[in-house]
C-alpha cells in the first residue's frame, strides 16, 4: 500500500480513516480505544495518546451525543 500523500510505500494507517501514510507525513493525535461505565456509574475512556493520523480526515474536536447509549 502507498502513502496518500506521496505515493511512496507507506508504513501504517490512520486509525481515524484508513488512509495510508508514510512516516515522513504521519502525525500523531489522541484516540478513544474504549469507553466504559466503572461500579460508581462514572464514564470512563481508555485513550492511546499518540494514534497515527493522516493529517487529511477531520476527526471531531467536540464530543458528539449518543443518546441510544443511554
Amino acid at each position: 500500500m502507498n502513502c496518500w500523500h506521496c505515493d511512496r510505500p507507506a508504513h501504517g494507517t490512520c486509525i481515524f480513516c484508513g488512509r495510508a501514510v508514510c512516516r515522513e507525513h504521519a502525525q500523531e493525535m489522541p484516540h478513544i480505544v474504549a469507553l466504559y461505565q466503572d461500579t460508581k456509574g462514572v464514564h470512563k475512556a481508555v485513550v492511546t495518546a499518540k494514534a497515527l493520523f493522516c493529517g487529511v480526515c477531520e476527526p471531531r474536536e467536540d464530543p458528539v451525543e449518543m443518546p441510544e447509549l443511554k
